[in-house]
């Protein structure tokens, strides 16, 4: 969730491939297309602009060519300020990813933190709700509970105090927290009910009003939209919750885009 104006950081997928499978949707006998890829991106890039965002792109040297899920930069850490609290990928495959992701930030001003010793991956388990001081922070299939204490108090050094609020997931086809729920606003979010243990769907029913998506919805990452001020770009097959989202807050925009399932964009 991004207000209109906000930097968005995307990353050219130059070396983009499915060569192995970490997740339930990818599969090396279903290989991505680059060409696609590239194509897809730059247009979600210029739709992401057009609802008012600045796109940073990372670009990408010789160094990345075997780091092809590099390009999902929601996982390269969680910011705030001019901080980042650096990804330790849970798969082999990613965790060279590190430190390329913080060459990057560092070279563009950041303060970077990274804990070489317990899992956890980024924003793609940890999603900013009430202004910032309320950090929905998913654990279970990726990222470790343990680091929570960590990334409370390294980020707290810029911009106060803020509440973490643990997560647990429980179905493996939603490994991230950003592909089970999707916070629309500070106070409104879409959400997959059954990805979540019952003490969690408890606990988000206190801090969030939630619009439950349908699972064959679920399944098309309806959940892992981008939202960028009063616009929302979701994944093809999610027309549905779009419809319901623009009918319970009539001053949501959706627009759908592409086919990622098996990790394209």
């Amino acid at each position: 969730m991004a207000k209109a104006g906000f930097r968005i950081l995307m990353c050219r997928p130059k070396y983009y491939k499915v060569f192995y499978a970490i997740n339930p949707w990818m599969s090396v006998d279903n290989p991505a297309d680059n060409k696609k890829a590239v194509r897809q991106w730059e247009v979600l890039k210029e739709k992401i602009e057009q609802c008012g965002a600045k796109v940073v792109v990372m670009e990408l040297e010789e160094d990345a060519k075997d780091l092809p899920d590099i390009v999902f930069t929601a996982n390269a850490g969680i910011v705030r300020g001019k901080q980042v609290y650096l990804a330790n990928f849970t798969h082999e495959q990613r965790k060279p990813e590190w430190k390329i992701n913080e060459k990057w930030f560092k070279e563009n001003g950041f303060t970077t933190y990274f804990n070489p010793d317990i899992p956890h991956e980024g924003t793609g388990d940890a999603l900013w709700i009430n202004e910032g001081k309320v950090l929905l922070a998913g654990v279970g299939p990726r990222s470790d509970a343990r680091a929570l204490e960590d990334i409370h108090q390294k980020l707290q050094k810029d911009g106060g105090d803020f509440k973490v609020l643990p997560l647990k997931l429980i179905d493996p086809r939603f490994y991230h927290l950003d592909t089970a729920i999707c916070p629309l606003n500070d106070n409104l979010a879409m959400y997959f009910p059954k990805a979540f243990d019952e003490a969690g769907q408890n606990e988000l029913k206190k801090h969030l009003e939630l619009i439950p998506v349908e699972e064959s919805e679920a399944q098309k990452f309806a959940c892992n939209s981008v939202v960028i001020g009063n616009n929302v770009i979701m994944n093809q097959g999610s027309e549905k919750i779009a419809k319901v989202s623009a009918d319970i807050s009539r001053y949501l925009s959706s627009t759908i885009f592409g086919d990622h399932q098996n990790a394209e964009f």
